[in-house]
């Protein structure tokens, strides 16, 4: 079955867009990312958030992620769409795309002179409580309701052909 590319993204990025939106605010909530945003050095960048021109750019750069990852995934979603875990392979490509592009995940892997300065592994990678739990909530609910999604339109498309 042949999944139509225009109908695809919109679908993609409207759902990447609303469940990106609705679990940020609550993780913004739920893990203290007030206090990490005004103290986190690499938490600059995304000051401050009460700017409307800020707010925009997270909106605007989520619309635009979301394109990108439904453009990356469409060579491959009808093999997905079949498999019967497929949403969980989904979720398995997003997490590792979505995490290793973030500025907190690598970053903290990565700095070895932080590594250093930490009395602990754990203390050095502390910071990943900011942004890997999102990460994980926002791409396992997303990657289940579009697989959920496009398996209904792909039985009604079915059974109406």
């Amino acid at each position: 079955m042949k999944i139509k590319l225009p109908g695809y993204i919109v679908r993609f990025t409207f759902l990447y867009v609303l469940v990106y939106s609705i679990i940020g605010m609550v993780c913004y909530q739920l893990f203290g990312y007030e206090e990490a945003l005004a103290t986190l050095e690499h938490f600059e960048l995304f000051r401050p958030l009460e700017s409307p021109a800020m707010a925009g750019m997270v909106f605007g750069g989520a619309v635009i992620r979301g394109a990108i990852l439904a453009l990356l995934l469409y060579p491959f979603f009808s093999v997905i769409l079949k498999k019967k875990y497929g949403w969980l392979l989904l979720f398995t490509v997003f997490f590792g795309l979505t995490t290793f592009g973030s500025l907190i995940f690598l970053h903290n892997l990565l700095d070895i002179e932080a590594l250093r300065r930490a009395g602990s592994i754990g203390e050095a990678l502390s910071d990943l409580k900011y942004g890997v739990p999102e990460i994980f909530l926002q791409m396992l609910v997303f990657s289940w309701i579009f697989f959920r999604w496009e398996r209904k339109r792909s039985a009604k498309t079915h059974l109406s052909a």
